[in-house]
């Protein structure tokens, strides 16, 4: 018989990072022997239900886990009994997991995994209040990162598995790089960009100050964010203020970022905290040079394209880097170079889908 697994994503089910991670993994792994459910517990976006049912999971909603905290509890018990759910992976960033691995713990689930994605968290008290009916509530500790590990489990201890892609896929090709060119709209003018959720922790208002300064050194630069968030209003009427609305373009959220990365000289992640970005590493296997704040854990630096700098330097320390990171940048030649070195690099610490994928399968046969 199958193995019933329950995947519980405690921020819902939007294209962003933990969710990005649970579709990689769904789309990589073979489950035979396993019969995945993925949970949808708050402010889901129905493309990736969508998704997830075409690639043959389940998709159980439920009350929603904000506003209907203890309707949702109840459903989670009910239905883990019911069912007789064998491994739940709940997937977080704060101890507030401890509301699902209990609910499991009472529901019989002798399989509880807890998966840790940053380190910190965005509600620290009631990270806080919740950090001693989180600890005992996991059987297995996984995180993304060493950092992430630490953060979280504190001295228990914890597996790091990767948030893996796959590689090959954003390797450089010239062609390519062209073709994005021209759909976006603009020929050989340096293009720099950043991807993922726009809102106040990645911190795309410094982005703004940072890219006025380079402007005035850099002609024709062009900047793209590719994301989507709640702050994409504020961001834009900053744009707008600061008179950059020609040559700052906002894509919105794209299935196709290994293509748009391509199109892209310099890549600049300004964020206040976060635990392993899986797109420095893409970014990375696309040869690109990368801007990175320090508060950003130093294992995405995976080759020397990551270059990390404070974020108390200021935005005219960090338009000097860019400015240089620029210049220093050669043709097509020197990006394929960089791009067929972080390849191998990133497989051999462990990012490439398929061997995380297998690893997490191991695990959810209850492996060791």
């Amino acid at each position: 018989m199958d193995r019933k697994v329950l995947v519980v994503p405690t921020g819902g089910l939007r294209r962003e990072g933990i969710t990005s991670s649970i579709l990689s993994f769904m789309r990589s792994m073979d489950r035979d022997g396993l019969d995945v459910r993925v949970a949808a517990v708050y402010n889901n976006e129905s493309d990736v239900l969508d998704e997830l049912r075409l690639l043959g999971c389940d998709v159980v909603e439920t009350p929603d886990r904000r506003s209907d905290t203890f309707g949702y509890v109840r459903f989670l018990i009910s239905y883990m009994r019911r069912e007789r759910i064998d491994v739940v992976h709940v997937h977080g960033s704060s101890s507030v997991m401890a509301i699902e691995l209990r609910c499991a713990q009472l529901a019989g689930v002798r399989e509880r995994i807890a998966h840790s994605h940053n380190t910190r968290s965005d509600d620290p008290r009631r990270d806080k209040m919740l950090r001693p009916f989180f600890r005992g509530s996991w059987t297995r500790a996984l995180a993304c990162g060493e950092d992430a590990g630490r953060w979280l489990f504190e001295d228990s201890p914890f597996e790091v598995l990767h948030n893996g892609f796959a590689l090959e896929k954003y390797a450089f090709d010239a062609v390519r790089r062209d073709e994005v060119r021209l759909r976006l709209g603009f020929g050989d003018e340096p293009a720099v960009a950043f991807v993922g959720n726009i809102n106040y922790v990645k911190n795309q208002s410094f982005l703004i100050d940072v890219f006025e300064l380079l402007s005035r050194d850099v002609p024709g630069a062009r900047l793209f964010i590719v994301g989507e968030g709640p702050d994409r209003s504020k961001i834009e009427g900053l744009i707008a203020e600061k008179g950059l609305a020609d040559c700052v373009t906002i894509t919105g959220r794209v299935s196709n970022v290994d293509e748009f990365l391509q199109a892209f000289d310099l890549m600049v992640l300004p964020s206040l905290f976060e635990g392993l970005p899986s797109v420095v590493l893409e970014w990375q296997a696309a040869g690109l040079p990368c801007l990175v704040s320090d508060v950003v854990t130093g294992e995405c630096a995976v080759t020397p394209l990551v270059r990390f700098l404070s974020l108390r330097d200021g935005a005219a320390a960090w338009a000097a880097c860019a400015r240089d990171a620029l210049a220093a940048a050669g043709g097509a030649d020197a990006r394929l170079d960089a791009s067929r070195r972080a390849l191998p690099a990133l497989r051999e610490h462990g990012f490439d889908i398929g061997e995380a994928s297998k690893r997490l399968k191991t695990i959810y046969l209850g492996g060791e």
